[in-house]
């Protein structure tokens, strides 16, 4: 059995310093989509995911109160999140702003979102265990 932190993004501390800058930008994305409240309150979110740890969580608290009010100002969240890559599917749907930072954990560990999505899709398909397609007209009610 494998521990859970190898299979997914997983920022862990200390941050090392040449990725400033990405953690700068993440921050500032955070403060831009969901306000200085509720990127506190995603950041937990992400901490109880197994995304970030309780130390590297406070790393970027320490960010985000670095930052000014204009950069901090939420005016996003209602916006749909446009997404490249393998987590575009998410483009436009309320998980859509969280994927986002998913893309900056990935890139902040220095992980390939692609393989990793890969890797679960074979995982899933061993299993037989069947991916739901909300676009999918089977699933919906017939008229």
């Amino acid at each position: 059995m494998t521990d859970a932190s190898t299979e997914r993004p997983y920022l862990d501390t200390p941050i090392p310093g040449d990725a400033t800058p990405t953690l700068l930008q993440w921050a500032k994305y955070l403060g831009r989509t969901f306000g200085a409240g509720g990127a506190l309150c995603a950041l937990r979110h992400y901490e109880r995911l197994s995304w970030l740890s309780p130390g590297a969580r406070r790393d970027v608290e320490r960010r985000l109160q670095g930052l000014s009010i204009e950069e901090i100002h939420s005016k996003k969240y209602d916006e749909p999140t446009s997404l490249t890559g393998p987590l575009a599917s998410l483009s436009g749907t309320p998980f859509g702003a969280h994927a986002k930072s998913l893309e900056f954990i990935a890139r902040l560990t220095d992980d390939d979102l692609e393989s990793e999505l890969l890797r679960a899709r074979l995982a899933k398909h061993r299993a037989g265990v069947a991916d739901v397609d909300p676009s999918d007209d089977a699933t919906s009610s017939p008229s």
